[in-house]
């Protein structure tokens, strides 16, 4: 009876300042959030380099979390997070003790509030106060932590064999429930301590009096909280899935439906954990300011306080009108989500949160003339994360896209790119040897292909070797740095002092080696960042040992379903395909989507 009714007044304390708390929560994770990605990317982009790797990895994750440079990155991350989650916690809980005297608060007060209070508790030297909050948030936020985790790569391999053995299992679990046995008794220490000025000793002591002979009560109103929370969230992802569906069905390719599907489910679910997250934290705080009155009011042996919304009471958040409001909002979420899967999607999509990236190889060379613009159109629409080139230069010095050292192939004579000038160069058709609805396509200028792709798909840039007295490294570092796309790209080349040579012109440029036979430790060289190598020497064996050396492993070409497979099972990170949207379909495919995609196509006949 008593969780009910705190349950009850915990909907009335919200409704005061709901709308307030929502805009202070959206504009804070706004406001700091890109702040924080780019000041955590910068810091991890410096602590992978000095620990003397190009990729963090499961092989080597150990070894990189261990040393020096990377502890002191992340103590400096976690200061940071530390500060920034005492803010939005004290923010909280200053519009809540409002709320409980039925007082509006804007938004910007709670934001100032937030830093007063944090400023006071670290002049009061309270600074275990902000582990402890921390210890919260990660209690708080344990399923999002969790499906976040499932999203990085390094994670992803070490999450289901450490759930798949026993001792696992009972290791997470143990942990949790730790996390939680540690944190119940500090419940309330924020209280005591922001609010009631008190030291951290006096603020857990004042936690551990207000719990005493109340620890059902708390934990079952806060329990039914967070499952309220996320089975509303968990709603709203299956409305928004749905939705996508229909739209995939409705006005995709049928060949893209699934992919479209997949692809934006992932991204529903990266805009619900924020979202979730701000739930969390709000319904928690005001379930948790309730609590804090209620029982502070029963130990002096008061009346129980009556939380008057006032004019606040008759909030009509479940009206007609805002019901059809939230529905227009998750279409426009669903329909956002698939865009940008479709059209932005493989950029976004950062290497540590792929399992594995596709690459479209000379462009999506099946459906169009590879190594041509509509090629490079075509990759896009498949969905690729890659497109792989190769480049030449002509005779007066432009960098072009083009694999073979004659022009046999499409116009039937042996001239070679080096040859001919761009004019001439020009003259030559590049599609028409494919098929004659490309008949007229012209050889692109790499530039041209780098303008259009930038936002839409990143590029693997494979130099031609033209001997060892040719610039073409350098003019190919040239032309990625003067048109802004160091971190759009990577660099591969058959000739180890090309890649040296790009290294020296600009060590930020990851670069490849490429392989046609594994043998040797050819990977550990600095010059190499990653190795792509013929799929058939590619094995477990291998990835293991250039995974510890810090490099990934890239594979070329694959096309059978089987071997597709494959290099999933032995966990390569990039695989250089024809056909990426089969790939596409055997790296994240599932039978669930699968058959909700042919319900829909019955349905909507």
């Amino acid at each position: 009876m008593k969780i009910r009714r705190r349950m009850g007044e915990t909907k009335q304390i919200v409704q005061v300042n709901g709308g307030n708390i929502l805009l202070f929560e959206l504009a804070f994770r706004l406001l700091t959030l890109p702040l924080l990605l780019q000041a955590v990317a910068a810091l991890f982009r410096l602590s992978v380099r000095a620990s003397g790797y190009s990729y963090v990895t499961v092989s080597n994750l150990v070894s990189y979390l261990l040393r020096p440079v990377t502890i002191a990155i992340l103590v400096l991350m976690a200061a940071i997070l530390l500060v920034g989650v005492s803010i939005e916690a004290a923010g909280l809980l200053a519009a809540y003790q409002a709320a409980a005297l039925s007082r509006k608060m804007s938004a910007f007060s709670m934001f100032a509030a937030g830093i007063r209070l944090t400023v006071s508790e670290i002049r009061k030297r309270n600074l275990r106060l902000f582990l402890v909050l921390a210890v919260h948030g990660l209690v708080l936020h344990s399923f999002l932590i969790y499906r976040m985790l499932c999203h990085v790569k390094a994670v992803k391999f070490i999450l289901p064999a450490l759930l798949a053995e026993n001792w696992g299992r009972l290791l997470l679990v143990g942990v949790i429930v730790g996390a939680v046995v540690i944190s119940l008794p500090t419940i309330f220490i924020c209280f005591g301590c922001m609010l009631e000025q008190r030291s951290f000793r006096g603020g857990f002591l004042r936690s551990r009096e207000l719990l005493r002979g109340n620890r059902v009560q708390v934990v079952g109103t806060l329990v039914l909280c967070n499952l309220a929370v996320t089975a509303v969230t968990v709603v709203l992802y299956l409305i928004a899935v749905v939705i996508v569906a229909v739209f995939a069905v409705w006005f995709a390719d049928r060949r893209l439906e699934l992919i479209l599907v997949l692809e934006a489910r992932d991204r529903i679910e990266m805009v619900l954990m924020p979202l979730m997250s701000i739930a969390l934290m709000s319904v928690n705080y005001g379930a948790l300011t309730v609590l804090y009155v209620q029982l502070d009011r029963k130990r002096q042996n008061k009346e129980r306080w009556k939380f008057e919304a006032g004019e606040h009471a008759g909030l009509p958040w479940m009206s007609r009108r805002n019901r059809m409001a939230a529905l227009a909002l998750l279409t426009a979420l669903s329909a956002g989500a698939m865009y940008d899967a479709f059209y932005r999607g493989n950029v976004l999509a950062a290497d540590q949160l792929r399992e594995v990236q596709l690459t479209a190889h000379r462009g999506a060379s099946t459906s169009a003339p590879e190594n041509t613009m509509p090629a490079m159109e075509a990759a896009v629409d498949q969905m690729a994360d890659f497109a792989e080139l190769d480049v030449q230069e002509t005779r007066d010095g432009v960098l072009v896209l083009f694999h073979d050292s004659t022009l046999d192939r499409i116009d039937g004579t042996r001239r070679t790119i080096r040859s001919l000038s761009w004019d001439e160069l020009q003259q030559v058709d590049a599609g028409g040897w494919y098929s004659e609805q490309y008949s007229g396509t012209r050889i692109p200028k790499l530039e041209d292909v780098i303008e259009y792709v930038r936002g839409r798909m990143m590029l693997n840039i494979e130099i031609k070797y033209a001997g060892a007295s040719s610039d073409l490294p350098e003019k190919v570092v040239d032309c990625i740095r003067e048109n802004d796309f160091v971190e759009q790209c990577v660099v591969t080349s058959t000739s180890l002092s090309y890649l040296k040579r790009v290294k020296a012109a600009d060590s930020d440029i990851y670069t490849g080696y490429i392989l046609s036979a594994a043998y040797g430790s050819y990977y550990e060289d600095d010059a190499i960042d990653f190795i792509s190598l013929i799929s058939s020497s590619a094995n477990r064996k291998l990835v293991e040992r250039v995974h510890a050396c810090g490099k990934e492993v890239h594979v070329w070409t694959v096309n059978k379903k089987s071997e597709l497979e494959r290099m999933k099972m032995i966990g390569v990170d990039n695989i250089i395909t024809d056909r990426p949207i089969l790939a596409r379909e055997v790296i994240l495919g599932e039978e669930n989507a699968e058959n909700l995609l042919a319900r829909l196509r019955a349905l909507l006949r």
